[in-house]
């Protein structure tokens, strides 16, 4: 019977701690703080992961995402989607969620991209580092790339000493991804021809030719 009594206890309790924290999720989503805002306030709190794909550079995409404890008992969440072919940094958004979220998150992707931990200074790095690259290619971050790097707070970018090679065989190469338009597609390809030139960069469609219409897609160096 005691043994009932504190399952119920536990069971209870449990319950109680997850109330509390859809309380004041609902709370915070109910004050008008825009989302730099959300992030400097969580790039104060303890970080609870920082993690990245470990086959980031062989795949040619792959996440860095970085966790902190919000005192509301979720995590606030910076990810960052890495092109390090081409793109950079593809995408980048900051959520909250609860702990168990994110593990499960992180396990429905473990056939696609193993995560492993690494230090915030390396991942910062490799954030800018990768945003440098294409924007040397004249290929801009994501739009909320400098707002969810804020999640790194005072975090210093120079203390990681590693060097990030990117590219793919010393040259660009760019990959579609599922959500990339015909009109993103021509943007990407033809600012690549003029900065790099014909045969100083690669590329890879996937995409069926039916989504271009009747004339298919062309590139720069087809015209």
């Amino acid at each position: 019977m005691a043994d009932v009594a504190q399952r119920l206890r536990r069971m209870a309790a449990k319950a109680a701690r997850r109330k509390a924290v859809v309380a004041e999720k609902k709370k915070l989503e109910a004050r008008p703080i825009s989302l730099a805002g959300r992030v400097r306030l969580a790039s104060k709190s303890p970080v609870a992961r920082c993690v990245m794909s470990s086959v980031l550079f062989e795949s040619g995409i792959g996440h860095i995402i970085v966790a902190r404890e919000l005192p509301s008992g979720l995590l606030g969440c910076g990810y960052f989607l890495i092109d390090p072919f081409c793109l950079g940094v593809k995408d980048a958004f900051y959520i909250e969620m609860e702990e168990d979220e994110l593990l499960s998150r992180l396990d429905e992707q473990e056939d696609l991209q193993k995560f492993v931990d690494v230090g915030l200074a390396h991942a910062r790095k490799l954030v800018r580092d990768a945003a440098a690259y294409a924007a040397g290619l004249g290929l801009a971050a994501a739009k909320d790339t400098a707002t969810v790097e804020a999640i790194f707070g005072d975090v210093d970018a120079g203390a990681c000493a590693e060097t990030f090679t990117f590219g793919k065989d010393g040259k660009p190469f760019y990959v579609t991804g599922p959500l990339d338009t015909p009109a993103r597609i021509r943007v990407v390809t033809r600012t690549l021809q003029d900065r790099c030139g014909t045969g100083g960069w690669d590329y890879m469609i996937q995409a069926r030719p039916d989504d271009f219409g009747e004339g298919g897609l062309s590139f720069p160096e087809d015209e």
